[in-house]
């Protein structure tokens, strides 16, 4: 029987949090034997500063490129930071950062990234501002998060709009769902938590930061947290190898001493982390406990 990991979780220490979201982009550049190309595709992984993208055209370590955001048609010098491996589509992936850190690319205020042990009380999650539609990877308490998810909507600070505003969960929007890594074959039967009364199976999902505690059948366990959730499915990197198939049981929103309900999970998918040993997981959630 394995030894049961404490209660905590870090992350890796970077400028500032992440968002497994895919955002349509067109990428230019020189091309090596003279001549440019362009190549419009997606991000994967977009932090503050920088970004995983998917890229068909090989690129070189610290090459300039312009990364134009397809959502909102604003252009920005990135830099090529180096290869990250290669998506399910067996598509290179590449880690750029941006060349001017001021500028609002995403459309996404983001908080900075702890680099020390977090508190299980904390929850980080996408919102959007119902008044100007500005959206935000906002630190929640516990008690506001679930007020949110009960209610709809949260009352908090817009500084776009300069006053108090209603806020809602913003959601990842897949753009293929046969390449994304975090939806695989649980996709066809998963809905969202709320859609503003849509109905639009497996292409969209909260992004939310949540405390998760991870159980397997030998003992072994953990406390991780969520990248992103929908009503039948759950995402997570976790430090505890399992394989597809596997039965596991999650505590979702978990907090020492708290009464959340365990539920049993299958793991549909994993992906190996580049250069650690942890894995990003897709689950998708059976019965209750």
């Amino acid at each position: 029987m394995g030894e049961t990991k404490p209660a905590t979780f870090r992350e890796t220490a970077r400028r500032s949090e992440r968002v497994y979201l895919q955002i349509p982009i067109e990428v230019q550049g020189e091309q090596g034997s003279g001549g440019r190309f362009s190549e419009r595709t997606r991000t994967l992984i977009i932090n503050r500063d920088g970004a995983r993208i998917s890229l068909v055209h090989p690129l070189r370590v610290n090459e300039n490129i312009t990364i134009t955001n397809l959502q909102t048609g604003v252009s920005c010098p990135f830099r090529v930071v180096g290869r990250t491996g290669k998506s399910l589509g067996e598509t290179p992936e590449w880690g750029v950062e941006c060349l001017k850190p001021g500028i609002d690319f995403w459309g996404i205020s983001f908080p900075p990234a702890e680099s020390a042990q977090i508190e299980t009380e904390n929850v980080d999650a996408l919102l959007e501002c119902t008044g100007c539609h500005s959206r935000e990877l906002a630190k929640l308490s516990l008690t506001d998060y679930r007020g949110l998810s009960l209610h709809g909507t949260l009352q908090r600070d817009c500084q776009k709009c300069g006053s108090e505003s209603e806020w809602k969960f913003g959601y990842v929007q897949a753009l293929d769902q046969s390449t994304l890594p975090w939806e695989g074959d649980a996709a066809p039967e998963e809905q969202p938590l709320r859609d503003g009364g849509e109905e639009n199976r497996g292409a969209k999902r909260l992004a939310v930061k949540l405390p998760v505690r991870i159980r397997l059948p030998d003992g072994r366990e953990e406390v991780a947290r969520t990248e992103n959730l929908s009503k039948m499915g759950v995402c997570f990197v976790s430090d505890l190898e399992m394989e597809e198939g596997d039965f596991i049981r999650l505590t979702i929103g978990y907090a020492p001493g708290g009464k959340d309900d365990e539920v049993m999970a299958r793991v549909v998918w994993r992906r190996a982390i580049e250069e650690t040993k942890r894995f990003l997981y897709g689950v998708h959630l059976e019965d209750k406990a």
